[in-house]
């Protein structure tokens, strides 16, 4: 099949086929624009202090990417924004799946090889993959002009523009297509959910923990290498936790389904019909409330008075912003994967309505499907990282100050779930409607 046919049926024909090419964009847009971000804070020179001449920080730039134990920290806090970016474009690239399965089904009949359907597959998400890894550039500069020379001194954290910005932002072009590309090719190819093997997920946890104590325990000589030793197993420990998302819906799920209520039965069939987007949105919340928790508790510390509360600020702000952001766009993620669920099942749905459940028994469903995935993982993440981090150095300004982060972060995490299904309600009233079931 020649690329220009392949690029006719696979252009987007529909307003929902250009919604489609348009969130693949922007998150391609995002994930690279924050990679920008992340490789141009690598170039930021690190100073040391030393016993003899203390502290030697170059003025122009935040202690947060200057000092070589902090800048980890704030390159792991970009990563923490990719991660859901990439998520919510992969969600985008399956958004559709049933109709694109009829389109391929179709084109199997007219003799397409498995090849053919899987060039017509990537070829739509390549293009938007491309053009967000081109609007990653404005969004880098963006984020500049914010973080850049413009922001005042205590916040700075990217350096003058170069032409090294200029070769990273063709690489993440090039990147945001193929992989946007194999994300295609690969919602194409027919394959069998495996099991989750929950001592994989945690032996991974395990490794990435390990990881991280021996970058702290044993650094390597020049700051450069110790910083990238240190984002390397940072990262390897937040893809870890990433992974355990999928244990605890499946093992929600089957708490759910063994509890006989009608709602709960049927939120556990959805948590597995979207496995793969459930899993994926309660690990990133668990990240996510970890992170938001050691901020929490870092605040309550720095209260004391042998601590300076106006230098921690900053760091703490922008922690506490990441980690918000990624639960925004996690959610965000679910939201699309939901809408795409109410338009396959919608014949399901239909029937359950038909057989009597009222539309407000349905609503709670996917208020109890969104609430699984959000709630308990942002309750644990907090816990563990609010309680467990100043837990360690004994501070109980730290753990209250980190308790009392969980209780409004619990509420508000209650409220955007309602707010999530609010906006569903059109869609869950169209989806059982009973005109769904007209076969002709």
């Amino acid at each position: 099949m020649k690329i220009s046919t392949a690029w006719l049926l696979a252009r987007p024909k529909t307003a929902t086929g250009r919604t489609r090419t348009r969130l693949i964009a922007a998150g391609s847009a995002t994930a690279g624009g924050l990679l920008l971000a992340a490789l141009a804070v690598l170039r930021v020179p690190s100073a040391e202090p030393t016993p003899t001449t203390g502290a030697s920080y170059d003025p122009r730039f935040s202690e947060l990417v200057i000092h070589g134990g902090l800048k980890p920290g704030v390159i792991t806090g970009i990563l923490l924004l990719v991660v859901p970016a990439l998520a919510l474009t992969w969600q985008a690239v399956t958004t559709g799946s049933a109709r694109r399965a009829a389109i391929q089904r179709g084109l199997q009949l007219a003799g397409a090889t498995p090849a053919d359907l899987r060039r017509v597959a990537a070829l739509e998400p390549a293009v938007a993959g491309l053009l967000g890894g081109l609007l990653a550039g404005p969004v880098y500069l963006l984020l500049w002009l914010v973080l850049g020379p413009a922001a005042p001194t205590r916040v700075r954290l990217l350096p003058d523009l170069s032409p090294v910005d200029a070769l990273t932002w063709s690489a993440i072009a090039l990147f945001t297509a193929l992989l946007a590309a194999a994300a295609g090719a690969r919602s194409a190819t027919p394959r069998t959910r495996r099991p989750v093997l929950p001592w994989t997920r945690l032996t991974g946890v395990a490794v990435g923990a390990a990881a991280v104590w021996l970058a702290l325990r044993e650094p390597l000589d020049t700051p450069v290498l110790r910083t990238v030793s240190m984002c390397v197993a940072v990262t390897v420990l937040l893809l870890a936790l990433l992974s355990t998302g999928s244990i605890w819906a499946t093992s929600r799920a089957k708490r759910l389904s063994r509890t006989g209520r009608p709602v709960d039965l049927l939120a556990a069939g959805g948590l597995r019909a979207l496995a793969g987007t459930a899993g994926r949105t309660a690990g990133t919340v668990l990240i996510a409330g970890l992170t938001l928790g050691i901020a929490a508790a870092l605040l309550g510390i720095t209260l004391a008075p042998q601590h300076s509360f106006s230098d921690a600020l900053p760091g703490v702000l922008l922690t506490i912003l990441a980690g918000t952001l990624a639960v925004l766009v996690a959610v965000t993620a679910m939201t699309l994967a939901a809408t795409d669920d109410l338009v396959t099942t919608s014949r399901a749905l239909a029937s359950t309505a038909a057989l009597g459940a009222e539309p407000a028994a349905l609503e709670r469903v996917q208020r109890r499907r969104l609430e699984v995935v959000t709630v308990g993982p942002m309750a644990a993440g907090l816990l563990l990282g609010g309680v467990g981090y100043p837990a360690l150095g004994g501070s109980p300004l730290g753990i209250g100050t980190a308790l009392i982060a969980t209780t409004v972060a619990l509420l508000l995490i209650r409220g955007l779930t309602s707010l999530v299904t609010r906006i569903l309600r059109p869609r869950i009233m169209r989806a059982a409607d009973p005109a769904a079931l007209r076969v002709a």
